[in-house]
């Protein structure tokens, strides 16, 4: 996993969550859906859901509209 998703990750990743990262950096996960489940266990992961989204796009931002 990239230093910039780590920079991302709270200190604890819900295993649930972490299971849906796995997932999308595999490639098996549309963005929509990640948005959708990465932040099922906790709210306050939406924004790091957006965060890792950046990294992966390269900062492009595109694919964090739904």
């Amino acid at each position: 996993m990239s230093e910039g998703i780590l920079s991302c990750l709270p200190e604890r990743l819900h295993p649930v969550s972490r299971m849906f990262l796995d997932i999308r950096l595999a490639g098996d996960l549309s963005t929509v859906e990640f948005l959708r489940w990465f932040h099922m266990p906790n709210s306050d992961y939406l924004p790091v859901s957006q965060c890792i989204l950046a990294v992966v796009s390269g900062g492009r931002g595109s694919e964090l509209t739904v």
